[in-house]
Parts: structure tokens; C-alpha cells; sequence
């Protein structure tokens, strides 16, 4: 895209990790789009309250608090013109946030690692302020590379990425830790690290999860 497609239009960037903010803001302001940043929801909805950008670019995960959908649902009740890209580690996003169910409909879904260069996040925010996707599926959400779990091992999988022990994954599921002994077992013979001798498979699953190479089937 160049830069003089992206010229006067204006663009809130949301993410926690100030590298990937210096990242994405720069690459955009090269291809012409005005950008204003922040590193937390409050502060990103404050942006897009008082300026009324033309798109939003926002991760999931924020940390504790409130995650990055529910930023992405008030945007889009109260601002429902603004384009919305969701650029995240995670080919799914239930591996993300637990709130994933309540991700708008509409959005423009990127993978940090599958991103040729910031054209392609260029081109996303184009398309989301267009309008022209039909948002029946979140965009980038491909299965190719990727290791398919079910919803409810990537909910574990996730729990376990935030450092749960054992008890706490079965107090969030709402079972006994026995039970949760053997859907740990389950999803660490799903992401094939259940028979690996060289390494821990905890740490072996949580890798997989932040290098974004698990998908929910």
C-alpha cells in the first residue's frame, strides 16, 4: 500500500508490550496514517472517545483487567463506523483471553508471527475501515502450521501460560484435581510434548502457546 492511501486517516494502536507499540505505530506513520498509541484499555478508549479514529489496532491480552474484547465491543456499540484490527500472538483467540466468545463480528483478525511486513497490516486496517470484509471468520485464523486443540484444552492451556498450578485449573474448571491431572495429560498428548524425556511438558505447552503455534479446532 503506499503512503498516500494511508494519508489523513487516523489510527488508535492498543497494545501492552511497548516494542510491538513502537513496531506497529512506526511502520503505520511511514505508510502516512496519523497514530496515536496506548498501552491499556482505558487509555485506548480514551483515544478513540476524544478523536474518533478512522480504525482501532488492538491486541487481546492485556493483563489483568479488563481484556482487550470488551475495548473492541464498547468501540464497536458506541463508534460502529471505526474499522477494528485485533493484531495478537494467538491463531485463536480463546487462547488469548477468556472472553473470546464475545469478540465483535466484523474484525479484521491478524497473527503477529504471520505477518510478511507492515504492508499486510496496512492493507488490514484499509480493509477494516472499507467495511468489505464479511467477517464470517476472523481473518488469519488458519489452522495451517498450527496445533489443533478444543476449546475447553485451549481454556487449560491458557490458564497454564498465566502460571495455574494443577488445583488452580481444577478450582477454574470446577472439578477435582484428579480430573484436572487427566485433562492436563489429554492436552499434553494433543500438542505432542506428553512423551518428550528432554524437556518438562508444562513448559514444553506454554511455549507452544506464546510462540502462537496452537489453534482451537
Amino acid at each position: 500500500m503506499s503512503e498516500q492511501a494511508g494519508r489523513q486517516l487516523r489510527v488508535v494502536v492498543a497494545d501492552d508490550d511497548a516494542f510491538t507499540i513502537s513496531l506497529v505505530a512506526g511502520g503505520l506513520s511511514a505508510k502516512g496514517f496519523g497514530v496515536a498509541t496506548a498501552t491499556t484499555t482505558e487509555g485506548a478508549w480514551q483515544l478513540v472517545d476524544s478523536t474518533e479514529p478512522h480504525a482501532l489496532v488492538s491486541d487481546l491480552n492485556f493483563g489483568p483487567g479488563e481484556s482487550g474484547v470488551a475495548l473492541l465491543r464498547r468501540v464497536r456499540a458506541e463508534y460502529p463506523w471505526i474499522g477494528i484490527v485485533v493484531l495478537t500472538s494467538h491463531a485463536s483467540p480463546e487462547l488469548a483471553v477468556d472472553d473470546a466468545a464475545d469478540l465483535p463480528t466484523g474484525v479484521v483478525y491478524l497473527v503477529k508471527s504471520k505477518l510478511a511486513g507492515i504492508d499486510d497490516l496496512a492493507s488490514a486496517v484499509m480493509l477494516s475501515i472499507s467495511g468489505d470484509d464479511d467477517g464470517a471468520s476472523p481473518r488469519g485464523m488458519t489452522t495451517g502450521g498450527t496445533i489443533l486443540v478444543t476449546a475447553a484444552q485451549a481454556d487449560v492451556l491458557r490458564l497454564l501460560a498465566h502460571g495455574a498450578s494443577t488445583r488452580a485449573v481444577a478450582e477454574h474448571r470446577g472439578t477435582t484435581t484428579r480430573a484436572a491431572e487427566t485433562m492436563l495429560a489429554r492436552l499434553y498428548t494433543s500438542l505432542g510434548v506428553a512423551d518428550d524425556e528432554r524437556s518438562n511438558p508444562r513448559v514444553a505447552a506454554v511455549q507452544l502457546w506464546q510462540q502462537g503455534r496452537v489453534s482451537v479446532k
